[in-house]
């Protein structure tokens, strides 16, 4: 029987299976000097006890004096021994590992594909994982060919842990984790929350080192309050980067907008907005239809502009809905090919836009207008010019013998054009049907100024309010003559585009050294005037070295669901000097187009159906709203409209029902599945109505797309880490720090109050005992 063996039976305790060395050890614990001395003095108190007793029996022999003297010291010795407090110490010790967190960056700008070969940076996180998983293993401890006893020694806790905008466990480890990662979704990456949450995981546990496996992208950069946290910790960070380091560039297109509805032919303006992003070369942007792939406009790129917006004129003669595409064209590498295209929806309606044009007196302005509305293909107008005698046929090709007087004969047209007409020959039952025509069914009009009648005449009318200047309307005529210059806001709306190539103004319009070009009578319309949501689309300069400062020639402004255009001249004819009708038919056209598109909002539908915002991100919320055009509508239609949103499969994806209040229906919905959808709202009382929307991701993540390498370098540096890659990750066992903690688990089993003990002492003294008897000791 071992004496570890025979220990564990005199103790008589649990003692731990896998305790490894046992030691005797003391509460009151005595030198050996000590111990010899309280041996010596008990032996002779014990000789002592014994020299002069004497039995009754035979005399004592030395020999069994010797015994007995020999059994007291025992139990004396015994006693002091138990006095001493001994204990057996059982050696145990347990070993807490540290841990190395391996953070994997699962943001969308991963997509990227940058990387050798044009492999993209997920690619590389993978193809790195599966080449550095050996190491890993090792450093775990689950290295095949490494002795058991140096797997304890230098094994870690692996914590695989992705993040973006922060950090996030995978769930897996060792070789599972490429199976765990999924897609890289994030939409932002925050490298700094996610370092110090990584941190917050391993609270407890000592932390070796964090393995950072990214692009080096981050909205926020490592603050200084983290990098102290690493410091403090001595917590090294060893960066393994992703992506190119060289700044490729990403031209974008960042919207891209367009009416919701418009005219079969019409010249529909959709503005995109592009931002160069560091591309150099050319660069161009082209509008195709997303069902046939033909390319419907093209416009290049400014080579100095980091940030434009392109407006392109599109025209089919397909009706119906059409989804249109917007692209960027490049014969240079763009960094995320993802944001190069936008889509958008627009609905044609095939049927001519109609007009009414009422004019006072047959001036030039009215004689070459009317020719280009007569002209204009898709126009039906009808023309009256009040002035004229009974025997006069009024023109257009709908002509007409009186003015329009109820709500149905006005609700005819989308376009309402008053020339310099007395506000008289309107009653006000007239005027009043025309403001609510614009203001709620989206009809346009336009205001072309005259010297004797408009806008003078029409102060403290109904349609007072639909110029976009403040009164007095009387307005004065500038001094001098007057050249056209076009603002920004005519381009985004894609008008006045006079130049041959159909992108600017005619430099021989403003030309100091021609005559025909300038307008001799132009109405001042002071910036200081204009009401707070007008816009002013071309501004009257005057051409001496004295003259006033630019007034506003055309101005626009929304009123309601339709929009107003005030033109300060009636001298557009002018410009007819040796050109023919090229620059009025430029110059007016486009304006009657952009007009009477608003009306399409309403048209002749009982109810339309909008969803705003348009463009949504997952997360966010959309508006639908349904608004019936006329009382009698909304009064039948049922108390919720009931609504059905469906994918660009055609397959349902949402219903939800619009509760009706008054003269419209509203309900928010929550988006969160990219793609494009229509809403769809059925009912009896007006049939169908449908509304497209997107929702597609934020651009924030791949906006900034280029790889920051010095980031990664820089947070290795300041950590005491390196960078490492596929040929350099092997040395990290060798770089990372042993941090376990070992802590003492000994088991302590005291001997003094063992029942052994106290057999052990009692059976010494009963053998004393035993033995004073047989010699019958006194």
């Amino acid at each position: 029987m071992s004496p570890r063996s025979i220990a564990e039976w005199f103790v008589q305790g649990d003692v731990p299976r896998d305790a490894g060395a046992m030691t005797l050890v003391f509460e009151r614990p005595m030198p050996a000097w000590a111990w010899l001395l309280v041996g010596v003095g008990l032996f002779l108190i014990a000789l002592w006890s014994y020299r002069r007793l004497q039995g009754t029996g035979k005399p004592l022999s030395r020999a069994m004096r010797g015994f007995l003297v020999v059994l007291r010291a025992s139990v004396l010795m015994l006693v002091a021994f138990l006095i001493a407090g001994p204990s057996l110490r059982f050696e145990r010790s347990r070993i807490e590992a540290d841990k190395l967190v391996v953070l994997l960056d699962r943001s969308r700008s991963l997509a990227i594909a940058d990387g050798p070969g044009g492999e993209s940076r997920e690619q590389q996180l993978r193809g790195f994982l599966g080449g550095a998983q050996p190491v890993l293993d090792r450093i775990a401890g689950m290295d095949a060919q490494a002795k058991p006893e140096e797997g304890e020694r230098r094994g870690k806790d692996i914590d695989f842990v992705g993040f973006s905008g922060g950090a996030f466990s995978l769930g897996a480890t060792g070789g599972k984790v490429i199976d765990a990662l999924g897609t890289p979704e994030g939409e932002r990456t925050d490298l700094d929350a996610a370092i110090r949450q990584a941190i917050t995981r391993s609270a407890g546990q000592p932390l070796s080192g964090v393995l950072l496996v990214s692009d080096g992208r981050s909205a926020a950069p490592v603050s200084p309050e983290t990098l102290r946290l690493l410091e403090r910790d001595a917590v090294r960070v060893f960066a393994v980067a992703l992506g190119s380091n060289d700044r490729i560039g990403d031209a974008a297109i960042v919207s891209a907008e367009s009416p919701a509805r418009a005219f079969v032919r019409d010249r529909v303006p959709v503005e995109v907005r592009v931002e160069r992003g560091g591309v150099a070369g050319k660069l161009a942007v082209r509008l195709v239809d997303a069902e046939s792939g033909a390319e419907i406009a093209r416009k290049e790129i400014d080579d100095a502009a980091a940030e434009q917006t392109v407006v392109l004129d599109a025209s089919t003669d397909r009706a119906g809905g059409r989804t249109w595409r917007a692209e960027l064209v490049s014969d240079r590498a763009d960094l995320v090919r993802e944001n190069d295209a936008r889509e958008l929806s627009v609905e044609l309606i095939d049927r001519p836009l109609r007009v009414l044009y009422v004019e006072g007196v047959s001036r030039w302005e009215y004689r070459y207008f009317k020719n280009l509305l007569m002209r204009e293909k898709d126009v039906e107008s009808s023309i009256m010019l009040l002035s004229a005698d009974r025997d006069f046929a009024q023109e257009g090709n709908m002509p007409i013998a009186r003015l329009p007087r109820t709500k149905e004969e006005f609700a005819k047209y989308d376009l309402f054009v008053i020339g310099d007409v007395p506000s008289g020959f309107f009653s006000p039952d007239q005027l009043a049907v025309m403001r609510a025509e614009v203001s709620e069914r989206g009809a346009g009009l336009l205001w072309i100024a005259g010297e004797r009648s408009t806008p003078a005449s029409w102060e403290s009318t109904p349609l007072a309010d639909l110029f976009p200047f403040r009164p007095p309307l009387a307005l004065e005529a500038r001094v001098g003559a007057s050249i056209v210059r076009p603002t920004s806001v005519a381009e985004r709306l894609g008008v006045l585009r006079l130049s041959d190539d159909d992108d600017g103004w005619p430099d021989v319009l403003t030309s100091p050294d021609l005559q025909w070009p300038r307008l001799r009578y132009v109405q001042s319309v002071p910036r200081s005037r204009l009401k707070p949501t007008a816009e002013v689309l071309a501004e009257a300069e005057g051409t001496g070295a004295g003259s006033v400062e630019p007034t506003a020639l055309i101005a626009r402004m929304r009123f309601g669901a339709g929009e107003v255009v005030f033109v300060a001249t009636d001298e557009i004819w002018r410009w007819r000097y040796g050109q023919g009708e090229r620059y009025p038919e430029r110059f007016w056209v486009p304006i009657v187009r952009m007009l009477a598109r608003e009306s399409l909002a309403q048209g002749d539908e009982r109810a339309t159906l909008s969803v705003e915002p348009p463009r949504a991100a997952p997360g966010e919320s959309v508006v639908v709203t349904l608004r019936f055009s006329d009382e009698e509508t909304a009064k039948s239609s049922a108390g919720s409209v009931p609504v059905e949103v469906v994918g660009a499969d055609g397959a349902p994806v949402a219903r939800l029902e619009l509760a009706r209040e008054g003269g419209s229906a509203t309900a928010t919905m929550p988006v969160e599945k990219v793609g494009a959808f229509r809403a769809v709202a059925s009912d009896p009382a007006f049939g169908s109505a449908s509304a497209a929307f997107e929702v597609v991701r934020r651009d924030d993540e791949l906006r900034r797309g280029d790889a920051d390498h010095a980031a990664l370098a820089e947070l290795a540096r300041r950590t005491g880490g390196e960078m490492l890659d596929a040929s350099t990750i092997a040395k990290l066992p060798e770089l990372l720090p042993r941090r376990a903690r070992e802590t003492d688990e000994s088991v302590l089993k005291a001997l003094w109050d063992t029942p052994a003990a106290l057999t052990l002492v009692l059976l010494l003294l009963g053998f004393e005992w035993i033995g004073r008897r047989i010699l019958r000791l006194v």
